[in-house]
């Protein structure tokens, strides 16, 4: 039943049956009816042949000749009775009675031969009906059954044309077909066939043509593909950059050797459990940022992070890149690179801090302090606090360089500049300005008296000798002036132009001591 030759042909024969069986019934009853109906027009025909005969024996009332005349209609075989009647008798009857055969009974009006619109009598004739469609149905089955036989040979005809023409060839192609593998380069032969057959062969060749390229092509793509994830799993498995897929909630997918060897951690079931952001950053909040900025962006986004170290002086960067895994924007894989900056990370500190650092002393140089004081400035105005300027100058200091030389000089700033880091907290600025000049600005302070205390503090410890050379001890004064903010100013130079004022009316005052800004004494400095 699978075979499409034995459908077909169950197809052609259920329809051919089918046909006949329909036409076979519409043309039995049609043919039937037209035989009966042929019938009766021969009794009617028989009738008309003895109408003459039976009018003369109605018109003369001859009853030998009507008798003759319904004998003969009676020895024929369509014919069971017949009767003829004139002025209401019956002249002549044989056979059955002609009313006894109901509405099959056949009359015929008689007239005179003499005048055509005198009626003289009636023919009544009892058709054989039972013989006559015994014969229409004889005659209906002859020629049903001749049709029937010759639909059933055509049918067969159909069916061996439809099987040698079609079907055939496509079982013979459907078996050809089955034997060729993509790829091994076989083909239909068509038989130089030009009809629906041939083209269909040439049509499933072009696409076995098709198949086969594409399978060449990705044959050759997969082999690149290879190639390709051998290479880049070398890279993966080798490079120096640790290499990792996290979750945006911080959860590790995978990582290279060189992530866990960076991180210091054991690839095992419980890192990869952890939030490895909150684990591997110093400050995981900035890690977090990059990454979401990394997402809403859809670019990298990379920066300098702190790593997470059991000894907070053990201080390990690494530049890290934060982008979208893949193209998919649903995607919640971010990617990261981190390689080692360490060492870069504390070449710029030492960078940095020999610029922003006087050699000599230590402390911040000019440029920086006044970076951090406008910096300081504006952090006071956000938060409406004060913080207090001291602008301070060495007393003596000239002439103990000219005296002893500059490694003397070199020697009394770096004691000075010691006792004066030593006396403010960490939180607060000390810098040196140039030559002998120091500045001080004490940060978060709303108290002038604290401000006098520390001020204090300063002259006193300036007050111990300094050995400047071996045996050789000296005593260096030094003057300090004072501005507040926001008292005294609101921005650097003001500030510092007022500390200066202040630090040169000691001066005039007779040095060694320290002195508030106040706005009557604005002479300036000599």
């Amino acid at each position: 039943m699978n075979s499409l030759h034995i459908r077909v042909s169950l197809a052609v024969a259920a329809s051919a049956l089918l046909v006949v069986l329909v036409s076979s019934y519409l043309f039995y009853e049609s043919s039937y009816k037209n035989s009966l109906a042929s019938s009766q027009r021969s009794v009617q025909q028989l009738m008309e042949t003895v109408r003459a005969p039976a009018a003369i024996a109605a018109y003369v009332g001859n009853r030998e000749l009507a008798q003759q005349v319904v004998t003969g209609l009676a020895q024929n075989d369509m014919v069971v009775g017949a009767k003829i009647l004139a002025n209401r008798e019956i002249i002549g009857q044989d056979g059955k009675r002609p009313e006894d055969n109901g509405k099959d009974t056949m009359t015929l009006s008689l007239v005179s031969p003499f005048d055509e619109k005198e009626e003289v009598g009636t023919l009544l004739v009892a058709p054989n009906i039972a013989q006559i469609a015994l014969r229409a149905r004889d005659a209906a089955m002859a020629t049903t059954a001749s049709l029937a036989a010759l639909a059933v040979v055509v049918a067969l005809l159909v069916l061996i044309m439809v099987y040698w023409m079609m079907s055939r060839p496509l079982v013979r192609l459907s078996t050809n077909l089955h034997k060729i593998t993509p790829g091994d380069g076989n083909r239909l032969k068509d038989g130089q066939r030009s009809d629906e057959i041939g083209l269909l062969i040439s049509d499933i060749n072009s696409l076995l043509n098709t198949v086969e390229k594409m399978l060449d092509e990705e044959r050759q793509l997969r082999h690149r593909v290879e190639q390709l994830e051998n290479r880049f799993r070398g890279i993966f498995e080798d490079s120096s950059a640790g290499i990792f897929l996290i979750t945006e909630q911080g959860q590790l997918v995978t990582a290279n050797p060189s992530f866990f060897k960076l991180t210091r951690f054991e690839e095992d079931a419980h890192t990869l459990s952890q939030n490895l952001i909150e684990r591997v950053f110093h400050e995981p909040s900035q890690a977090q940022s990059l990454i979401r900025l990394a997402q809403i962006s859809k670019r990298p986004c990379s920066a300098d992070l702190r790593l997470a170290t059991e000894d907070p002086q053990d201080e390990r960067w690494i530049h890290c890149i934060f982008s979208p895994a893949g193209n998919d924007q649903r995607s919640h894989i971010v990617e990261g690179v981190m390689y080692d900056v360490t060492q870069r990370k504390k070449a710029e500190e030492r960078t940095r801090e020999l610029a922003e650092t006087d050699s000599l002393t230590g402390l911040t140089n000019r440029p920086a302090a006044e970076a951090i004081l406008d910096q300081w400035l504006i952090q006071a105005a956000a938060t409406s606090r004060g913080l207090a300027v001291m602008m301070i100058d060495l007393d003596r200091f000239k002439q103990i360089n000219d005296s002893y030389g500059h490694d003397a000089g070199d020697q009394v700033l770096r004691v000075v500049a010691n006792r004066l880091r030593k006396l403010v907290r960490d939180s607060d600025l000390v810098a040196r300005l140039g030559g002998d000049e120091f500045l001080i600005v004490l940060k978060q302070t709303d108290n002038p008296d604290v401000d006098k205390r520390i001020a204090q503090q300063i002259l006193d410890a300036q007050a111990a000798p300094i050995e400047i050379q071996p045996q050789v001890l000296e005593t260096v004064g030094i003057s300090i002036g004072i501005a507040h903010y926001p008292a005294h100013g609101d921005n650097p130079q003001s500030l510092r132009r007022h500390a200066d004022q202040a630090l040169y009316s000691v001066k005039r005052r007779g040095k060694n001591n320290y002195a508030i800004y106040d706005p009557e004494d604005v002479d300036p400095p000599a």
